[in-house]
């Protein structure tokens, strides 16, 4: 029997809402990809707060800086005579506790060993580091050389928890149980011994043993809490929390005597190659992507243990019945008003709640729940706004207006012309496939607000994908800003790359027009990548049987993708592979680029830049320009790097800025000074996607 539509509208409705809202707090819980994302947001509270005067203001770094290792043999192990200098002169300096890290493993020159113990000795206030190892399936503690060991006064794990998903580190493991001991990390030995912890006898266990009470902040299931940073790393930006000094600066012997008098010293590497440094919550663009050395991480987190205060969340419950609040609240307007009112306030309730959420963690450093939040309240309008257009009769539309927003005009006749199509499942044919992305669109987003740069997208895609629908392409997703796009299918084009490669240069041309209008406007520029490949793919309903998009799947799709980022190595914005060019090269104006072994694939292709139409008319200088910059391509593909390095100076005598040319000048330049092995062959081989 049908339930009446009141008795539906006040009880099915908030019944799954609550439902909603209890599984998007479960799942978000629980599922690494959304956890990762909340911590991202709590990343972003963590850039815009200010910082804690009275952070880390007893912990001190030392860094072994480019300038001090650069006058040194070598690297690795890190010179011990070094080591007992810079360990002497911080002793004398005051410092209350010292930890290095650096992994003393083995012995090196005998003399400097035996220096760097007798400093160990001496100084009875150095702490080194250990390593988690497996052996035959169980963690075991790689302990420093018997040297080192018997001379330091402890010893620390080294280890630092990575996100598995973004590779951040955000959080410190306290200790590791290995074996039923609790062993301590860096930071958290430096804590224990700080505070009067009895210094450990057992050498076979040369660490402080941690209890409960111990530790100030509160650890999670896996005895770990988050790091409270609160400045970037050492390099990477004007504030500082935590006081952080070049090892070549303390190694001239003249300090100021409150560096280190009273402080606790931990001394690691920060040198530019160096192998632990670290993606933080400060591994953004505004820092240039900035790595945080391992050791700049354990002093976070022995500042966090000093302050006692950590980041904490509001747990599994309090987010359900926070989000369900909300949820209700928009339940009751979108019951008295439209949808379109409904959504107004679910923008202002996510914008406001946004905002609350960065001031509450200012104050407090309670992170509240952002991607739960926005995931149930957006997903609760959605199913009202499904109900709504089911009860008033309006399904259908809805499906038709859905199809035609994702889907190309001429497959949605297709697709009323033969249904069959809606069934899972696909074929094998040759096509050419397209990819586009804006250059250096985080940069431009992070300029503009999130309501101008909606407007920007959204006049961009819109040019974009008609100019592609109107040369007869199949749109397949846009992801963000970036555009896929097939031709070939669903319908027979025998003529499919011409048609691809004329609307890729259209769209070229029509995104350098925007540009120019964006600019008129005040609107930062813009310039798309494109990147074109010709070959057999599997095209068809892909997904499960609840769930599937008509796209396209293979190795040539792969190729097309890797293509359209390989512009940046070239300077280029529209890549052809050599597949496409054989099918078109009588109706453009190409240049040979390159031939490359993209990422993920054995066989190097060869590439070309689309230059434009080939009735179209050229600038002599630019002609010119080609006739070099070919000549040097010959030159250089013959190891002849003198010649071809003259020949590609001519051609950015003619254009200055050209891409290619300034790519290949920059390698004749190097592999003068490194020539690069017999069989080289040619093959660029690209090393990122």
């Amino acid at each position: 029997m049908a339930i009446p539509s009141r008795t539906a509208q006040t009880l099915i409705l908030p019944v799954l809402i609550i439902l909603v809202c209890a599984m998007m707090a479960a799942f978000s819980a629980g599922n690494s990809f959304f956890v990762t994302l909340e911590h991202k947001t709590v990343d972003w509270r963590i850039h815009f707060r200010t910082p804690d005067p009275a952070f880390g203001r007893d912990v001190v770094v030392v860094l072994l800086d480019e300038a001090v290792m650069e006058k040194l043999p070598f690297r690795s192990p890190v010179p011990r005579a070094m080591l007992s200098r810079l360990i002497d002169i911080i002793h004398r300096s005051g410092a209350r506790l010292i930890a290095l890290d650096v992994f003393l493993k083995n012995l090196t020159v005998e003399k400097d060993d035996l220096k760097l113990a007798a400093v160990l000795k001496k100084s009875d206030n150095v702490l080194i580091a250990a390593a988690l190892r497996e052996a035959e399936g169980h963690p075991v503690v790689d302990l420093p050389h018997k040297l080192f060991l018997d001379r330091a006064i402890a010893v620390g794990l080294a280890d630092l928890p990575i996100d598995p998903v973004d590779q951040r580190i955000r959080e410190f493991q306290s200790f590791f149980t290995v074996n039923g001991d609790r062993v301590p990390t860096l930071a958290t030995a430096l804590f224990l011994l700080a505070h009067d912890h009895s210094r450990p006898a057992d050498r076979l266990k040369p660490w402080p043993n941690p209890d409960s009470g111990d530790i100030p902040v509160t650890l999670d299931s896996r005895n770990r809490a988050f790091i409270n940073y609160q400045a970037p790393p050492f390099g990477a930006g004007e504030k500082h929390a935590v006081a952080t000094y070049p090892a070549s600066a303390v190694l001239t012997g003249f300090l100021p005597g409150a560096w280190f008098d009273e402080k606790i010293v931990l001394i690691g590497a920060g040198y530019a190659d160096n192998t632990d440094a670290y993606r933080t919550p400060y591994y953004a663009g505004r820092y240039r992507y900035a790595l945080t050395p391992g050791v700049e991480i354990h002093a976070n987190a022995l500042a966090t243990l000093f302050g006692g205060e950590t980041i904490h969340f509001l747990g599994t419950v309090r987010t359900f019945f926070l989000t369900l609040v909300f949820s209700l609240v928009l339940f009751v307007i979108e019951r008295r008003f439209n949808m379109l009112v409904s959504g107004a306030v679910l923008v202002l309730l996510v914008i406001g709640y946004a905002t609350a959420s960065f001031v509450v963690f200012e104050r407090t450093r309670l992170a509240l729940p952002i991607v739960p939040f926005c995931l149930t309240v957006l997903a609760v309008y959605l199913i009202m706004a499904i109900y709504r257009s089911l009860t008033e009769g309006r399904q259908k539309r809805w499906i038709k207006n859905a199809f035609k927003m994702y889907l190309s005009p001429d497959f949605v006749n297709v697709l009323l012309k033969k249904p069959d199509l809606l069934y899972l499942g696909g074929v094998e044919r040759e096509m050419t496939i397209l990819f586009s992305d804006l250059q250096g669109f985080t940069s431009l987003s992070e300029g503009m607000s999130p309501t101008d740069l909606v407007d920007l997208l959204n006049e961009y895609l819109d040019g974009m994908t008609r100019i592609l629908l109107d040369h007869g392409g199949t749109l397949d997703k846009y992801e963000g800003d970036a555009i896929m796009a097939f031709w070939g299918a669903p319908m027979d084009q025998p003529d499919h790359a011409v048609l691809a490669v004329r609307a890729a240069l259209k769209m070229s041309r029509f995104s350098d027009r925007l540009s120019e209008s964006f600019q008129a406007q005040g609107r930062p520029p813009i310039k798309t990548r494109i990147g074109l490949n010709t070959g057999m793919a599997v095209v068809g309903n892909i997904g499960s049987k609840r769930r599937f998009n008509y796209t396209i799947i293979g190795d040539e799709v792969n190729l097309a993708s890797r293509l359209e980022g390989a512009n940046k190595q070239y300077g280029t914005f529209l890549m052809i592979s050599e597949n496409t060019y054989h099918r078109v090269k009588g109706q453009f104006q190409c240049r040979k680029l390159d031939l490359i072994r993209v990422k993920g694939k054995a066989k190097p292709v060869g590439v070309h830049e689309v230059l434009g139409l080939a009735d179209e008319s050229c600038e002599d200088t630019f002609l010119t320009m080609l006739d070099h910059y070919h000549s040097g391509l010959e030159a250089y593909k013959k190891s002849d790097w003198k010649s071809a390095l003259d020949l590609f100076d001519r051609a950015l005598a003619c254009v200055p800025e050209d891409g290619p040319s300034l790519t290949y000048r920059d390698r004749c330049l190097h592999f003068m000074a490194s020539p690069p092995p017999p069989d080289w062959g040619g093959v660029f081989t690209m090393t990122t996607k």
